[in-house]
């Protein structure tokens, strides 16, 4: 989760996938143990534990299992809601075995993204997560993700925005709460390309995280696996991730343009 909102230029997905846009990362291939130490790094640990259930699920792969429905909610006087659909249309493209559908009625959906004025940002935590959450620690951040896990997989998380505070600081937000409410949800401040990091002056969905999502949803790696049972696995699936990537950008790397959450 991000603590202050960043004030950034807004890329297209196109252009943060091939690395040529003038000050993104650098242009140079990941290596295996880099991507290793982003994936234990994000996957495993959550930025806040403050019980005997949230020590255990940080210890175990979080993901969802099967298709996925959310559900947008705005009540903010500034519609963003074309551009959550979007990225949302964007992020299952470019993740292999992520199904992602808008669930039109909340009842059944699994994935709740709020969109809010900052006015009304602290009471919608307080009056829609579900018991047992730190709403404090939630309402002092700029945007925020919780999410509820089991061995057997996350059951549902709810994703909170605020629309009216400018595009570029929401953009940054809905790209990492968005991505950590997958299940990537700790935040690590050594991986300098990636948006799971406060510290980093990147703001949006880039080629490290497209490696971490793709590992994470890669059939081999099944929620509740602990560090030890999915270490062993890793340099295959790495392969078989750097594999699929020209299948992701086609042959025509342009077109993913369209498929960018960064228009307004």
């Amino acid at each position: 989760m991000t603590s202050r909102i960043r004030h950034v230029a807004v890329l297209a997905l196109a252009c943060v996938f091939l690395l040529r846009c003038a000050g993104d990362v650098a242009a140079a291939p990941f290596s295996d143990q880099e991507l290793i130490r982003g994936f234990l790094g994000t996957v495993f640990g959550a930025e806040r534990q403050s019980g005997t259930r949230d020590r255990a699920a940080a210890g175990q792969v979080k993901k969802f299992v099967g298709p996925i429905g959310y559900h947008i909610i705005s009540t903010s006087r500034v519609d963003r809601v074309g551009t959550v659909r979007r990225f949302m249309s964007s992020l299952e493209a470019a993740v292999q075995n992520l199904s992602l559908y808008e669930e039109r009625d909340p009842t059944y959906a699994r994935l709740m993204i709020y969109l809010v004025d900052r006015a009304d940002y602290g009471r919608t935590i307080r009056t829609t997560v579900w018991d047992g959450v730190d709403t404090g620690f939630l309402e002092m951040n700029a945007c925020s993700a919780v999410l509820a896990a089991r061995p057997s997989g996350i059951e549902r998380a709810h994703v909170y925005l605020v629309a009216d505070e400018g595009f570029a600081g929401l953009s940054h937000c809905l790209v990492e709460e968005v991505a950590q409410s997958l299940g990537p949800a700790n935040d690590d401040l050594s991986l300098a390309d990636s948006i799971f990091n406060d510290q980093s002056e990147l703001n949006a969905f880039g080629l490290f995280d497209w490696y971490i999502l793709n590992m994470l949803y890669d059939s081999r790696v099944a929620p509740g696996m602990t560090m030890e049972e999915v270490r062993p696995l890793l340099p295959a699936i790495i392969q078989s991730v750097r594999a699929s990537l020209p299948q992701v950008l086609g042959d025509d790397t342009a077109g993913l343009a369209h498929h960018s959450a960064y228009r307004r």
